[in-house]
């Protein structure tokens, strides 16, 4: 099962025009986000996608200079984009994975880890496990199933046509997924989303800092958050501006509450357990006092503690 990597790119951008484009470490953003989507296994090919308004030729020009195949399609309606650049190069039993060009330090091996765990349950998606705030920018990604593509593709409608991926959050219940509590490096408040100058200034200084410990390839993810945590001043530098979508942000208080009621019983893989694989499948989700799901809490070297997010039951379990 391989993943089909679609990049959305685009000159158009309210708060900074051309981002796409912006240098970051000598390199331009788009040519980052291409490189850390083939650094992933499960990727079988990148493809850019834009408008075809005279003002995106440039980003069909730099797709093809970085050596990537590129489809140009409807100016507004992104799932059109997205759908003619399947049916050109995509292959039926693609998985779908829409990656942002804003995303200089996506989590190529998030991609590897979904993949894989979706083809041994057959599931549609896999979503952070996280309640109230999405995890840091990049960690988490999942792609999509072809079912859950066809789904997106046929029933988006209005907003959901220029942001992918919306319709499926509605209908979230229709689909067979599964959960991924993600490790406790992912959780943390900073912004590595680009849209202003201060974001491009923050992704300058990590890679003046990568650059620095003689590296030149592209930094791991968790490299990067673990700098920011030991380096508060780099971090703060982009830290007054708010992000304008997510999950958080652009879904009604009833529509987050009825997805994540819909995560009961759903199964959960652990990434902080300290296994040889260092991932861990349970289906220990529930609370055995209100069946609410069970969320890591505290790790030992020998026990882990869950904690049920609903009553603030807890369980520990001994190896």
């Amino acid at each position: 099962m391989k993943i089909l990597a679609l990049v959305a790119a685009h000159m158009g951008s309210e708060r900074r025009p051309g981002k796409v484009l912006a240098d970051i470490g000598g390199k331009p953003l788009l040519w980052h986000v291409a490189e850390r989507l083939q650094m992933a296994k499960a990727v079988r090919d990148v493809i850019i996608t834009t408008t075809t308004e005279d003002r995106d030729t440039e980003v069909a020009e730099a797709a093809v200079a970085f050596g990537l195949k590129c489809y140009r399609g409807h100016p507004t309606d992104l799932v059109e984009q997205a759908a003619g650049a399947i049916r050109k190069y995509g292959q039926p039993d693609d998985l779908i994975f829409r990656a942002m060009s804003d995303q200089p330090f996506l989590d190529s091996r998030a991609l590897d880890t979904a993949a894989s765990a979706m083809f041994a349950h057959s599931w549609d998606v896999l979503l952070p496990l996280s309640f109230g705030a999405d995890p840091v920018y990049g960690a988490g990604l999942g792609p999509w199933s072809p079912r859950a593509w066809a789904w997106i593709e046929s029933m988006s409608v209005g907003e959901g046509r220029r942001h992918p991926g919306m319709q499926l959050r509605r209908d979230l219940a229709r689909f067979d997924y599964g959960l991924i509590d993600l490790p406790h490096w992912a959780y943390r408040p900073f912004r590595l989303e680009m849209d202003t100058d201060q974001d491009l200034r923050l992704a300058n200084l990590v890679w003046a800092r990568w650059m620095q410990s003689g590296r030149h390839d592209e930094p791991a993810l968790q490299w990067v958050v673990d700098l920011l945590d030991r380096n508060p001043e780099i971090a703060m530098v982009n830290s007054d501006i708010h992000e304008k979508t997510g999950p958080y942000t652009s879904f009604t208080r009833a529509e987050i509450a009825a997805w994540e009621k819909d995560y009961a019983g759903r199964r959960v893989l652990y990434s902080d357990f300290p296994t040889a694989v260092g991932l861990l499948e349970t289906n220990a989700t529930k609370c055995q006092k209100c069946e609410g799901i069970m969320i890591t809490t505290r790790l030992g070297s020998k026990r882990v503690k869950l904690k049920c997010i609903t009553c603030g039951a807890e369980r520990t379990y001994r190896a």
